[in-house]
């Protein structure tokens, strides 16, 4: 009995030093990061015509470490000042299933219509006074980290701005918007809950 626990324990030891040694071995290279405005789609039967624009995020990355990836999350942060030169920071978290290792994976985000009225006074998102911040994780632990920065910040915003407020429904996953289902296999595919 006490050889077989021993061994059980050992097996067990073998399994979670795989596990770690291929955990350290996956990395997400984020390669590109757009920011850029998309009307509200128009569909065959909308009885009167869309007239709003989003601003949508989208993410190009590679990824490695793993054949499949069951899950990653992306952490989106973005950052916008509001009417008084305020910073306004935006958060979101989505959870991608079945993520296979390769190049030119995407995933997007997007600002509310309303956000630049409601918060900045305009009638039109201003792209260029904006900040991006995309972090993947895969088990929790992160694996690649790129940004994109339009408006004047330190290095560390990211860190800074973790701790603050945020503003709460204004940055949606792609599932929570008029988008959801257009260009449905040119991003990866979110876990419905």
């Amino acid at each position: 009995m006490k050889r077989m626990l021993t061994c059980w324990i050992a097996l067990l030891f073998v399994v979670l030093a795989t596990q770690t040694a291929q955990a350290q071995k996956m990395s997400a290279t984020v390669k590109d990061i757009k920011i850029g405005t998309v009307k509200t789609p128009d569909f065959k039967d909308s009885r009167e015509p869309n007239k709003n624009y989003w601003c949508r995020f989208v993410a190009t990355f590679d990824i490695s470490g793993a054949k499949w990836f069951n899950e990653i999350e992306v952490k989106w942060t973005v950052a916008a000042s509001n009417a008084d030169g305020k910073l306004l920071v935006m958060r979101e978290s989505v959870i991608y299933e079945d993520v296979e290792e390769g190049r030119n994976h995407k995933v997007c985000a997007f600002l509310k219509p309303s956000f630049t009225r409601k918060y900045q006074n305009r009638t039109q998102f201003d792209t260029n006074n904006m900040a991006v911040c995309v972090e993947i994780l895969s088990g929790g632990k992160r694996i690649g980290f790129g940004e994109k920065r339009n408006l004047k910040l330190p290095d560390s915003w990211v860190n800074q701005t973790q701790s603050g407020p945020s503003v709460k429904g204004q940055l949606l996953p792609k599932s929570k918007t008029p988008f959801a289902a257009m260009d449905y296999d040119s991003y990866e595919h979110e876990k419905m809950n």
